[in-house]
Protein backbone atom coordinates (compact mmCIF):
# COMPACT_ATOMS: atom_id res chain seq x y z
CA UNK A 1 0.00 0.00 0.00
CA UNK A 2 1.50 3.44 -0.11
CA UNK A 3 1.82 6.06 1.78
CA UNK A 4 -0.76 9.01 2.00
CA UNK A 5 1.01 11.99 1.45
CA UNK A 6 -0.04 14.51 4.53
CA UNK A 7 0.77 18.41 4.31
CA UNK A 8 3.27 19.83 6.14
CA UNK A 9 2.16 22.77 8.25
CA UNK A 10 5.19 25.39 8.41
CA UNK A 11 4.73 28.55 11.07
CA UNK A 12 6.44 31.69 9.74
CA UNK A 13 6.90 34.65 11.16
CA UNK A 14 5.55 37.97 9.61
CA UNK A 15 6.64 41.87 10.89
CA UNK A 16 4.03 44.09 10.76
CA UNK A 17 3.93 47.90 11.68
CA UNK A 18 1.25 49.44 13.67
CA UNK A 19 -0.31 52.06 12.13
CA UNK A 20 -0.70 54.33 15.93
CA UNK A 21 2.84 53.79 16.83
CA UNK A 22 4.77 52.86 14.21
CA UNK A 23 6.24 49.32 16.18
CA UNK A 24 6.53 46.43 14.29
CA UNK A 25 4.47 43.80 15.60
CA UNK A 26 5.41 39.73 15.00
CA UNK A 27 2.10 37.80 14.21
CA UNK A 28 2.27 33.53 13.97
CA UNK A 29 0.51 33.04 11.15
CA UNK A 30 -0.48 29.28 9.70
CA UNK A 31 -0.15 29.01 5.75
CA UNK A 32 -3.76 28.24 4.34
CA UNK A 33 -5.63 30.11 6.76
CA UNK A 34 -6.08 33.66 6.67
CA UNK A 35 -3.77 36.61 7.91
CA UNK A 36 -5.16 37.93 11.64
CA UNK A 37 -6.70 41.42 11.22
CA UNK A 38 -5.95 43.99 13.78
CA UNK A 39 -8.83 46.63 15.26
CA UNK A 40 -6.14 49.01 14.59
CA UNK A 41 -6.67 48.40 10.72
CA UNK A 42 -10.05 49.32 10.95
CA UNK A 43 -10.99 52.86 9.75
CA UNK A 44 -11.52 55.34 12.64
CA UNK A 45 -14.80 56.46 12.29
CA UNK A 46 -15.68 52.76 12.10
CA UNK A 47 -13.92 52.20 15.60
CA UNK A 48 -15.43 55.19 17.16
CA UNK A 49 -19.14 54.19 16.03
CA UNK A 50 -18.38 50.56 17.40
CA UNK A 51 -17.33 51.66 20.63
CA UNK A 52 -19.81 54.71 21.07
CA UNK A 53 -21.90 51.91 22.49
CA UNK A 54 -20.06 50.68 25.58
CA UNK A 55 -21.56 52.17 28.97
CA UNK A 56 -19.49 55.26 29.51
CA UNK A 57 -17.71 53.68 32.82
CA UNK A 58 -16.63 50.84 30.86
CA UNK A 59 -15.27 53.12 28.03
CA UNK A 60 -12.92 54.97 30.28
CA UNK A 61 -11.75 51.58 31.30
CA UNK A 62 -10.94 50.83 27.71
CA UNK A 63 -8.77 54.19 26.99
CA UNK A 64 -6.48 53.21 30.07
CA UNK A 65 -5.52 49.61 28.42
CA UNK A 66 -3.30 51.19 25.93
CA UNK A 67 -2.30 54.65 23.71
CA UNK A 68 -4.32 53.96 21.16
CA UNK A 69 -7.20 52.93 23.13
CA UNK A 70 -6.87 56.20 24.79
CA UNK A 71 -6.63 58.16 21.60
CA UNK A 72 -9.41 56.86 20.37
CA UNK A 73 -11.81 56.27 23.51
CA UNK A 74 -11.03 60.48 24.25
CA UNK A 75 -11.66 61.74 20.93
CA UNK A 76 -14.54 64.27 20.39
CA UNK A 77 -16.73 61.92 17.96
CA UNK A 78 -17.17 59.27 20.34
CA UNK A 79 -18.16 61.70 22.98
CA UNK A 80 -20.63 63.48 20.76
CA UNK A 81 -22.29 60.17 19.95
CA UNK A 82 -22.35 59.05 23.58
CA UNK A 83 -24.17 62.12 24.10
CA UNK A 84 -26.55 61.47 21.50
CA UNK A 85 -27.57 58.36 22.11
CA UNK A 86 -28.32 59.17 25.97
CA UNK A 87 -30.01 62.42 24.25
CA UNK A 88 -31.46 62.11 21.26
CA UNK A 89 -33.16 65.66 21.54
CA UNK A 90 -29.26 66.71 20.86
CA UNK A 91 -29.58 64.92 17.23
CA UNK A 92 -32.53 67.86 16.18
CA UNK A 93 -30.34 70.76 16.92
CA UNK A 94 -28.10 72.48 14.33
CA UNK A 95 -26.13 74.65 17.25
CA UNK A 96 -22.94 74.21 18.99
CA UNK A 97 -23.23 74.90 22.66
CA UNK A 98 -22.85 73.61 26.62
CA UNK A 99 -24.89 71.46 28.07
CA UNK A 100 -25.13 69.68 31.52
CA UNK A 101 -26.17 66.05 31.15
CA UNK A 102 -26.36 63.64 34.00
CA UNK A 103 -24.79 60.05 33.22
CA UNK A 104 -26.50 58.47 36.17
CA UNK A 105 -29.81 57.88 38.20
CA UNK A 106 -33.16 57.50 37.09
CA UNK A 107 -33.78 60.82 34.86
CA UNK A 108 -31.06 61.43 32.35
CA UNK A 109 -32.26 65.05 31.92
CA UNK A 110 -30.32 67.54 29.48
CA UNK A 111 -29.85 71.29 29.94
CA UNK A 112 -28.48 73.70 27.76
CA UNK A 113 -26.40 76.06 29.71
CA UNK A 114 -24.72 79.70 28.47
CA UNK A 115 -21.77 79.50 26.00
CA UNK A 116 -19.17 82.10 26.60
CA UNK A 117 -18.85 83.77 22.99
CA UNK A 118 -15.84 85.19 23.84
CA UNK A 119 -14.11 81.75 24.62
CA UNK A 120 -11.67 80.46 22.45
CA UNK A 121 -11.94 76.64 23.02
CA UNK A 122 -12.56 75.17 25.81
CA UNK A 123 -9.42 74.14 27.72
CA UNK A 124 -10.36 72.74 31.35
CA UNK A 125 -13.66 73.04 33.05
CA UNK A 126 -13.71 72.60 37.03
CA UNK A 127 -17.14 72.76 38.37
CA UNK A 128 -17.42 74.11 42.43
CA UNK A 129 -20.25 74.22 44.92
CA UNK A 130 -22.28 76.63 43.33
CA UNK A 131 -20.62 77.88 39.81
CA UNK A 132 -18.63 76.38 37.04
CA UNK A 133 -15.24 77.99 35.62
CA UNK A 134 -13.72 77.33 31.88
CA UNK A 135 -10.45 78.26 30.85
CA UNK A 136 -10.04 78.87 27.42
CA UNK A 137 -6.96 78.33 24.90
CA UNK A 138 -5.61 82.08 25.18
CA UNK A 139 -5.79 82.25 28.93
CA UNK A 140 -9.81 83.54 29.45
CA UNK A 141 -11.19 82.19 32.26
CA UNK A 142 -14.90 82.38 32.88
CA UNK A 143 -17.29 82.60 35.09
CA UNK A 144 -21.00 80.53 34.86
CA UNK A 145 -23.27 81.69 37.49
CA UNK A 146 -26.33 79.94 38.47
CA UNK A 147 -29.38 81.49 39.61
CA UNK A 148 -33.14 81.84 40.18
CA UNK A 149 -34.51 82.88 36.81
CA UNK A 150 -38.61 83.49 36.14
CA UNK A 151 -40.06 81.38 33.65
CA UNK A 152 -43.78 81.23 33.03
CA UNK A 153 -44.48 82.98 36.18
CA UNK A 154 -42.77 79.92 38.03
CA UNK A 155 -38.92 80.48 39.38
CA UNK A 156 -36.41 77.90 38.79
CA UNK A 157 -33.07 76.92 39.90
CA UNK A 158 -30.91 77.15 36.38
CA UNK A 159 -27.35 75.83 36.37
CA UNK A 160 -24.71 78.40 34.20
CA UNK A 161 -27.72 80.57 33.22
CA UNK A 162 -24.90 83.39 32.46
CA UNK A 163 -21.86 84.03 32.47
CA UNK A 164 -18.99 86.67 32.85
CA UNK A 165 -15.14 87.06 32.24
CA UNK A 166 -13.42 86.51 35.57
CA UNK A 167 -10.14 87.28 34.96
CA UNK A 168 -7.52 87.37 31.54
CA UNK A 169 -3.84 86.07 31.49
CA UNK A 170 -4.65 83.28 33.26
CA UNK A 171 -1.92 79.70 32.97
CA UNK A 172 -3.87 77.48 35.09
CA UNK A 173 -6.17 77.07 37.83
CA UNK A 174 -6.89 74.90 41.18
CA UNK A 175 -9.59 74.31 43.40
CA UNK A 176 -9.37 71.49 46.72
CA UNK A 177 -8.55 68.35 45.11
CA UNK A 178 -11.82 66.06 46.63
CA UNK A 179 -14.16 65.12 44.67
CA UNK A 180 -17.06 66.98 46.64
CA UNK A 181 -17.61 69.87 45.46
CA UNK A 182 -19.20 71.28 48.33
CA UNK A 183 -15.10 71.65 49.34
CA UNK A 184 -14.37 74.43 46.61
CA UNK A 185 -14.75 77.17 48.71
CA UNK A 186 -11.64 79.17 46.77
CA UNK A 187 -10.58 79.05 43.58
CA UNK A 188 -6.34 79.89 42.93
CA UNK A 189 -5.31 81.21 39.34
CA UNK A 190 -1.81 81.05 38.20
CA UNK A 191 -1.50 84.15 36.06
CA UNK A 192 1.12 86.68 34.65
CA UNK A 193 0.41 90.35 35.37
CA UNK A 194 2.78 93.52 34.22
CA UNK A 195 3.81 94.70 37.33
CA UNK A 196 6.14 98.29 37.47
CA UNK A 197 9.97 98.00 37.95
CA UNK A 198 9.97 101.43 39.96
CA UNK A 199 7.25 102.86 42.04
CA UNK A 200 6.17 106.04 40.14
CA UNK A 201 7.41 104.98 36.34
CA UNK A 202 6.46 103.52 33.06
CA UNK A 203 8.16 100.56 32.46
CA UNK A 204 6.37 97.46 33.62
CA UNK A 205 7.79 94.01 33.39
CA UNK A 206 5.59 90.81 33.25
CA UNK A 207 5.45 88.69 36.44
CA UNK A 208 3.59 85.55 37.45
CA UNK A 209 1.27 85.50 40.40
CA UNK A 210 -1.15 83.57 42.46
CA UNK A 211 -4.59 85.00 42.84
CA UNK A 212 -7.15 83.77 45.07
CA UNK A 213 -11.02 84.29 44.29
CA UNK A 214 -13.78 82.99 46.28
CA UNK A 215 -16.05 80.67 43.78
CA UNK A 216 -19.29 81.58 45.35
CA UNK A 217 -19.25 85.25 44.28
CA UNK A 218 -15.77 85.35 41.87
CA UNK A 219 -14.04 88.20 44.28
CA UNK A 220 -10.77 88.19 44.36
CA UNK A 221 -9.73 87.93 48.06
CA UNK A 222 -5.79 87.62 47.83
CA UNK A 223 -3.16 87.33 45.72
CA UNK A 224 0.97 86.89 45.92
CA UNK A 225 3.22 88.03 42.89
CA UNK A 226 6.62 86.33 42.55
CA UNK A 227 9.92 87.64 41.14
CA UNK A 228 10.38 88.23 37.34
CA UNK A 229 12.72 85.27 36.89
CA UNK A 230 10.56 82.78 38.20
CA UNK A 231 7.96 81.28 35.45
CA UNK A 232 5.59 79.03 36.29
CA UNK A 233 3.13 76.68 34.02
CA UNK A 234 0.97 74.38 36.59
CA UNK A 235 -0.75 74.93 40.09
CA UNK A 236 -1.74 71.93 41.98
CA UNK A 237 -3.07 71.95 46.09
CA UNK A 238 -2.51 69.67 48.55
CA UNK A 239 -4.14 69.45 51.92
CA UNK A 240 -6.16 70.62 54.36
CA UNK A 241 -8.03 74.29 54.55
CA UNK A 242 -5.44 76.09 57.49
CA UNK A 243 -2.65 74.16 55.96
CA UNK A 244 -3.47 74.58 52.44
CA UNK A 245 0.05 73.41 50.21
CA UNK A 246 -0.17 75.58 46.82
CA UNK A 247 2.54 73.57 44.55
CA UNK A 248 3.97 75.26 41.11
CA UNK A 249 5.20 73.58 38.48
CA UNK A 250 8.27 75.72 36.85
CA UNK A 251 8.96 75.85 32.85
CA UNK A 252 12.34 74.17 33.83
CA UNK A 253 10.34 70.99 35.23
CA UNK A 254 10.96 71.98 38.97
CA UNK A 255 9.02 72.21 41.96
CA UNK A 256 8.06 74.76 44.77
CA UNK A 257 5.50 75.20 47.57
CA UNK A 258 3.88 77.10 49.67
CA UNK A 259 1.95 76.68 52.56
CA UNK A 260 -1.53 79.33 53.82
CA UNK A 261 -4.08 79.33 55.87
CA UNK A 262 -7.89 79.48 54.11
CA UNK A 263 -9.60 80.57 57.36
CA UNK A 264 -7.36 83.82 56.99
CA UNK A 265 -7.79 84.85 53.63
CA UNK A 266 -10.49 87.18 53.10
CA UNK A 267 -9.15 89.07 56.61
CA UNK A 268 -8.03 92.56 55.72
CA UNK A 269 -4.81 92.17 56.85
CA UNK A 270 -1.19 91.43 55.01
CA UNK A 271 -0.65 87.82 54.61
CA UNK A 272 3.19 86.58 54.19
CA UNK A 273 4.37 83.30 52.68
CA UNK A 274 7.43 82.21 52.26
CA UNK A 275 8.16 79.84 48.55
CA UNK A 276 10.46 76.64 49.19
CA UNK A 277 11.54 74.13 46.82
CA UNK A 278 9.89 70.56 47.37
CA UNK A 279 11.96 67.57 47.75
CA UNK A 280 11.40 65.97 45.29
CA UNK A 281 13.33 68.95 43.08
CA UNK A 282 15.85 69.54 46.04
CA UNK A 283 16.88 66.24 46.67
CA UNK A 284 16.86 64.83 42.60
CA UNK A 285 17.94 68.32 40.78
CA UNK A 286 18.74 66.34 37.62
CA UNK A 287 14.63 65.12 37.43
CA UNK A 288 12.62 66.98 35.09
CA UNK A 289 8.67 66.98 35.80
CA UNK A 290 6.51 67.62 33.18
CA UNK A 291 3.39 67.91 35.04
CA UNK A 292 1.72 66.75 37.83
CA UNK A 293 -1.68 65.48 39.62
CA UNK A 294 -2.69 65.51 43.27
CA UNK A 295 -5.08 64.38 46.22
CA UNK A 296 -5.74 65.44 49.72
CA UNK A 297 -2.60 63.78 50.81
CA UNK A 298 -0.57 62.82 47.96
CA UNK A 299 1.07 64.40 45.13
CA UNK A 300 2.10 62.48 41.28
CA UNK A 301 4.97 63.60 39.37
CA UNK A 302 5.03 62.91 35.80
CA UNK A 303 8.67 63.27 33.56
CA UNK A 304 7.27 61.84 30.46
CA UNK A 305 5.82 64.38 28.34
CA UNK A 306 3.76 61.78 26.60
CA UNK A 307 2.23 60.38 29.72
CA UNK A 308 1.06 63.94 30.79
CA UNK A 309 -2.19 63.49 28.42
CA UNK A 310 -2.87 60.31 29.90
CA UNK A 311 -3.81 62.33 32.96
CA UNK A 312 -6.28 64.90 31.57
CA UNK A 313 -9.70 63.55 32.17
CA UNK A 314 -12.33 63.09 29.39
CA UNK A 315 -15.53 64.78 31.20
CA UNK A 316 -15.49 68.00 32.55
CA UNK A 317 -14.36 68.65 36.31
CA UNK A 318 -13.11 64.47 36.34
Amino acid sequence: MGEKAVPLLRRRRVKRSCPSCGSELGVEEKRGKGNPISIQLFPPELVEHIISFLPVRDLVALGQTCRYFHEVCDGEGVWRRICRRLSPRLQDQDTKGLYFQAFGGRRRCLSKSVAPLLAHGYRRFLPTKDHVFILDYVGTLFFLKNALVSTLGQMQWKRACRYVVLCRGAKDFASDPRCDTVYRKYLYVLATREQQEVVGTTSSRACDCVEVYLQSSGQRVFKMTFHHSMTFKQIMLVGQETQRALLLLTEEGKIYSLVVNETQLDQPRSYTVQLALRKVSHYLPHLRVACMTSNQSSTLYVTDPILCSWLQPPWPGG
